[in-house]
C-alpha cells in the first residue's frame, strides 16, 4: 500500500486544519449581476449571468505545494462586508424570486463529455444547435447555456492566471507553477491530453459547478473509468509513473476536502461494468482506493461496485484496506442496482453507469436530474401517531394486530401522498424559477432537446425519498402483537401511558421488550416476514406516487436523520427511550445482532432490495483483532460476499475498537482523522454531536467467533 510523500503530507496537513468554507463576497456578486439586468431579461439568461457574474469575479487561492489547483478562496466576512451583505440582503437580494427548493446539490456531471471536447466543444455545440433552433424559446435556452460554459471557460483562464502569479512569488517552484498555468490556460477551452490535464479539468468542472451554480455535492464518479484512456496513454509514452498518478489523485482527494464541509460527502466509485456489462477494473481502480488509504480524510467516499465477476483481487484488497480503519470503501451490487434502474426506464448500456449521489443515492452518470432524500419519513412516528389517536379517541381501538397494522398503514400513506404532491409542486415550481444553464452543458440530452435541466431536458428525471428506523418500526410492531394482541399482558391503552412517561418505573417491561420480543436482525423469521411485509408496502406506496415527470422512487437510508428525527420521537415499543437516535439503516436497530453479523444480514436480505434507488445501507463494526490475520480477512470477505450474492444493496464496515472511540471522546485532540461510517456518508468521529457518538459506540462490535 503505497503512503503520502512529504508534498501530500503538508497538504493533507492544511485539509485536516481546514474549517473555512464560505465565501463571503458571493451575496454582493449576485446583488450586483441582479441590479444590473436589463429590463425584461429572460430568466434562464439572469441565471447564466448570475453564474457568470459568480466565475468572473470570486476570488481563487493557489497554495504551496499543489499539484491540481483552482478552488475558490474561503474566509470569514470583514466588518465593513458583513454590512455589506446585510444590506444586499435586506435591499437587493429580497427583490429576488426565490428558489423553489429541491436537490440541486447531489450532481454528477458528464465528465466524460467535459473530457472529451474540453469547454471549447461544448461552446461550439451550442453555436451549432443553436442555428438550427426551432423557437425563441430554444434560442434563449442556448444563449444562457453559451454565457454558462463561457464563464466556466473563464474560470479555468483564471485560475492558470493566479498560477502564473505565484511564479513569480515562488521561485524555487516557479516551473511547476508555469506548467499548471500552461494547463489550465489549455483546458479552459481545448480537451486534455494528458492524465494531469484531465484530473485538472474534472477539478474545474466540479468547482464551477459547486460555486458558480450551486451543484454543492458534485461528484468525481468513477474516475478509473473516465480517467483510464488518459493514465494508460501517459504510462505508454512514459510520461507518467504509477506513482506519479498516485501523487496527483491524492492531491485531488486532498483539494476536495478543500472545498467540501464536514457532515457532506463526496462520491468516488470503482469497478464495476461498463456501457459493454464488462468488468471494468483497471490499475487506475487500485490507485483510486490506496490514495484515499494513503491520504485518510474525510473525504471523497470510495465506493467499490461488485458484480459476480469482480477480480478476487480487488476484494482482497479492499478488504485488507477496511481492516486498517479506514472506513472505504463500501461495497455497492451492480446486479441489484442496474436491474432496479432498468425497471425505471433505464437503457441496459446505461443501467451500469451510475454513482451514489455522495451517500448510497443512485443517480445514472451525466444523464439524470434525479432529486435524493425527498423527504425522509419516520416510520415508528407513523406507530406512534396512532397509539396518540387510540388514547385521544380520535382513532377507533384496533381489535385485532392486522387492524393496528393497517391503522399505522394508512397513516403513513398519508405522509407518503403528501410528500410526493409537495414535491411534485416544488418540481413544477423549479420549471419557473429554477433553471441550471451550466448543468445543463454537461448532462445527456439537454443540448440536444433544447430543454433546461429544470425544464425536462435531463434523459432520466425523478425523485428519491428515504424511510428511516424500518428496524424500530417492526420491532415495534412485534412488542404489541406479542403483549398486547397475544398476551394480554397490557393493553394499548396502558401501553401508551408507559411510553409517554418514557418507561419511568417501567424499566423491567422495557428490558422485556428488548430482550424477549422477537428482533428484525436476528434471522427471525416472523420479525423478518413483517420486515418484508413493511418494506414491501413502503416501496409499492412510494411508487404508486407520480412526481414530475416519473413515479416517486423509494430509497431506507438515514444520513444524519436517524439521530436528528429520533432527537423528536417519543419513546417507541421497541424498547428505544425518547430522543435517542432511531436504527440507523436498513439492518438492525442499534445493539440489536445478537445472533451476529450474519443472522443481520440474512434478515437484511429478505427483502427486495433492487427498488430502493433512494439509497439502502447495511451497517457493520468490526472488531480490529478479527481481521488482523489472513483468517480473519477471508471470513470478512466471505461475510460481504454473503450479503452481495444474497442481493444486498449497499453494506459498509466501520473497523474501530470501543476503547478508540470511547477515547476520542475523552482526547479528541488525539483523533482528529479518526474517520466512521456513519449511515451513508461518513464524518470524523470527533466532528460529530455526543449523541451521534453515543450511537456510533452503541452498535454492536463483531469479533471473528461470532462472524
Amino acid at each position: 500500500m503505497r503512503t503520502c510523500s512529504e508534498r501530500v503530507a503538508a497538504l493533507r496537513q492544511a485539509a485536516l486544519e481546514n474549517r473555512s468554507y464560505d465565501i463571503s463576497s458571493l451575496a454582493l456578486i449576485d446583488a450586483e449581476t441582479w441590479l444590473g439586468r436589463p429590463e425584461g431579461e429572460d430568466w434562464l439568461l439572469w441565471r447564466a449571468r448570475r453564474t457568470a457574474g459568480r466565475l468572473e469575479r470570486m476570488p481563487i487561492d493557489v497554495s504551496s505545494g499543489e499539484l491540481v489547483v483552482g478552488r475558490p478562496q474561503f474566509g470569514t466576512p470583514t466588518a465593513e462586508e458583513r454590512l455589506g451583505i446585510e444590506r444586499v440582503q435586506r435591499d437587493v437580494l429580497k427583490d429576488i424570486p426565490p428558489f423553489p427548493g429541491g436537490d440541486a446539490g447531489h450532481f454528477h456531471p458528464d465528465h466524460e463529455k467535459v473530457l472529451t471536447v474540453g469547454f471549447g466543444g461544448i461552446t461550439r455545440e451550442i453555436h451549432s444547435r443553436r442555428e438550427s433552433a426551432t423557437s425563441d424559446e430554444q434560442r434563449v435556452f442556448y444563449d444562457a447555456c453559451d454565457v454558462a460554459v463561457r464563464s466556466a471557460s473563464a474560470y479555468a483562464t483564471r485560475v492558470g492566471n493566479a498560477c502564473e502569479e505565484m511564479a513569480l512569488r515562488d521561485r524555487a517552484e516557479a516551473e511547476r507553477w508555469r506548467e499548471l498555468a500552461r494547463i489550465c490556460h489549455k483546458v479552459s477551452v481545448e480537451p486534455p491530453e494528458t492524465f494531469l490535464e484531465a484530473v485538472q479539468l474534472m477539478f474545474l468542472t466540479i468547482t464551477v459547478l459547486w460555486f458558480g451554480e450551486d451543484h454543492g455535492l458534485a461528484s468525481p464518479g468513477h474516475m478509473d473509468r473516465t480517467l483510464r484512456t488518459f493514465y494508460e496513454a501517459d504510462l505508454a509514452a512514459g510520461r507518467l509513473t504509477a506513482e506519479d498518478a498516485f501523487e496527483i489523485i491524492c492531491c485531488f482527494y486532498i483539494q476536495l476536502n478543500m472545498i467540501c464541509r464536514p457532515g457532506a460527502a463526496i462520491a468516488v466509485m470503482i469497478g464495476g461494468r461498463d456501457r459493454h456489462g464488462k468488468d471494468a477494473t483497471c490499475e487506475l481502480s487500485y490507485l483510486c482506493l490506496e490514495a484515499r488509504s494513503a491520504t485518510h480524510l474525510v473525504y471523497p467516499t470510495v465506493g467499490l461496485v461488485w458484480h459476480s465477476e469482480t477480480p478476487p483481487e480487488l476484494m482482497d484488497f479492499a478488504c485488507r484496506m477496511l481492516a486498517t480503519g479506514v472506513g472505504c470503501p463500501a461495497f455497492f451490487n451492480d446486479e441489484v442496482i442496474s436491474r432496479g434502474l432498468r425497471e425505471h426506464g433505464v437503457s441496459d448500456a446505461d443501467s451500469h453507469d451510475y454513482v451514489n449521489s455522495t451517500c448510497v443515492e443512485i443517480k445514472v452518470t451525466g444523464t439524470s436530474n434525479i432529486w435524493v432524500t425527498a423527504p425522509y419519513y419516520n416510520c415508528p412516528q407513523a406507530l406512534l401517531d396512532v397509539l396518540d389517536g387510540v388514547a385521544a379517541g380520535s382513532v377507533p381501538l384496533p381489535v385485532t394486530f392486522e387492524d393496528l397494522n393497517g391503522c399505522v398503514r394508512r397513516n403513513i400513506t398519508g405522509k407518503i401522498r403528501a410528500g410526493a404532491q409537495e414535491m411534485d409542486r416544488v418540481w413544477n415550481e423549479r420549471a419557473k424559477t429554477g433553471g441550471f444553464p451550466l448543468a445543463s452543458c454537461v448532462i445527456k440530452d439537454c443540448l440536444a432537446r433544447g430543454q433546461d435541466y429544470d425544464r425536462g431536458g435531463a434523459r432520466y428525471n425523478w425523485v428519491e425519498n428515504s424511510f428511516v428506523g424500518l428496524a424500530n418500526l417492526v420491532d415495534g410492531l412485534l412488542a404489541i402483537k406479542h403483549l398486547v394482541y397475544e398476551s394480554g399482558a397490557l393493553s394499548l391503552e396502558q401501553l401508551h401511558e408507559v411510553l409517554e412517561t418514557d418507561f419511568a418505573d417501567a424499566e423491567p417491561l422495557r428490558q422485556h421488550l428488548l430482550k424477549q420480543v422477537p428482533k428484525y436482525g436476528t434471522d427471525n423469521a416472523e420479525a423478518d416476514a413483517l420486515a418484508v411485509e413493511w418494506a414491501d408496502f413502503l416501496s409499492a406506496t412510494t411508487e404508486a406516487q407520480t412526481v414530475g415527470l416519473h413515479r416517486y422512487v423509494p430509497g431506507f437510508f438515514c444520513w444524519v436523520m436517524h439521530n436528528a428525527l429520533g432527537a423528536q420521537t417519543g419513546a417507541t415499543p421497541d424498547g428505544r427511550k425518547a430522543g435517542m437516535p432511531l436504527a440507523d439503516g436498513a439492518g438492525a436497530a442499534q445493539g440489536r445482532e445478537i445472533k451476529g453479523p450474519t443472522a443481520s444480514l440474512l434478515s437484511t436480505t429478505k427483502w427486495r432490495h433492487c427498488r430502493a434507488l433512494g439509497g439502502l445501507v447495511h451497517n457493520l463494526r468490526m472488531s480490529k483483532t478479527a481481521l488482523c490475520d489472513d483468517r480473519g480477512i477471508a471470513a470478512f470477505r466471505g461475510l460481504i460476499e454473503t450479503y452481495l450474492k444474497r442481493g444486498g444493496f449497499e453494506i459498509q464496515v466501520n473497523v474501530v475498537s470501543l476503547d478508540t472511540l470511547r477515547d476520542a471522546q475523552k482526547r479528541p485532540e488525539k483523533h482528529r482523522d479518526l474517520v466512521v461510517r456513519v449511515a451513508g456518508y461518513s464524518d470524523y468521529f470527533t466532528h460529530l454531536t455526543p449523541s451521534m457518538q453515543e450511537e456510533i459506540i452503541s452498535r454492536d462490535e463483531h469479533t471473528l467467533m461470532n462472524v
